[in-house]
């Protein structure tokens, strides 16, 4: 039998991140939050009294990003009080509570060293069982995978989800050279009848799917608009028209 995804663990608390965490917790998963200590005290944080060793400092910016996706419209959370199933800590000092979780998903800044790095903290807290993804639009799997263990690559693939994550249907998979193949299935299925996605399984190539259409469209209106020499007047003075501007 198929072992469920009862608790799940995001590193990077973001506009993404975050609101993968709310999603999570939203279809009943409960969830890990974690983010980077803070550089140094904020004036607000001084003035509450906090240290450098303050619990409230070094998680500080995982709370921040619970409190952005409840602030958020449209609404991250089904409910306010779905964001007490997500439990916030930082990198430092939190990563042996994802020891417990059965997917991690990486959610930090689309810059490969930074992810590979999280990557290498990671590896210790990973299990045979544990399915690990990246959230980015475009970095290579393969990439991802140089340096990593046996069971992180058999483990890892890309998922790929679009903002905001509660409301966009699709999510890209991209599975790694080594993934295992029960690993994508249960991720597909997980995606599909839990979070309640519409799962697109890619290929390892630049942008993957969704953005190559993406740039591919835009660069054929570029092209159009330089054929037909349109300029910015005239699109100012059709966008007046259609405002019903004078």
């Amino acid at each position: 039998m198929e072992k469920k995804v009862r608790q799940a663990g995001v590193i990077g608390a973001g506009v993404m991140g975050a609101a993968i965490a709310a999603q999570l917790a939203n279809v009943g998963i409960k969830t890990v939050l974690l983010d980077i200590v803070p550089a140094e005290l904020s004036v607000e944080d001084k003035r509450k009294g906090l240290t450098e060793e303050s619990v409230e400092f070094r998680s500080s910016l995982a709370a921040k990003g619970i409190q952005r996706a409840k602030n958020s419209r449209p609404a991250s959370f089904y409910l306010p009080e779905y964001a007490n199933r997500i439990t916030i800590g930082n990198l430092k000092d939190d990563l042996e509570r994802l020891q417990y979780v059965d997917w991690i998903i990486e959610a930090v800044v689309e810059r490969i060293e930074i992810k590979k790095s999280v990557f290498q903290q990671l590896e210790p807290f990973i299990s045979a069982d544990t399915m690990i993804t990246s959230n980015t639009s475009g970095i290579s799997v393969a990439a991802l995978c140089e340096g990593r263990t046996e069971i992180f690559r058999q483990n890892f693939a890309i998922t790929h989800f679009f903002n905001p994550p509660r409301y966009m249907k699709l999510l890209e998979i991209i599975p790694g050279p080594e993934t295992r193949p029960q690993v994508l299935e249960r991720l597909s299925r997980v995606s599909e009848k839990i979070l309640g996605k519409g799962v697109v399984v890619g290929k390892d190539t630049p942008n993957f799917i969704a953005n190559r259409i993406g740039v591919f469209s835009m660069f054929v209106v570029v092209q159009a608009m330089q054929e037909l020499e349109v300029t910015e007047a005239h699109l100012r003075e059709r966008s007046d028209e259609r405002m019903g501007v004078p």
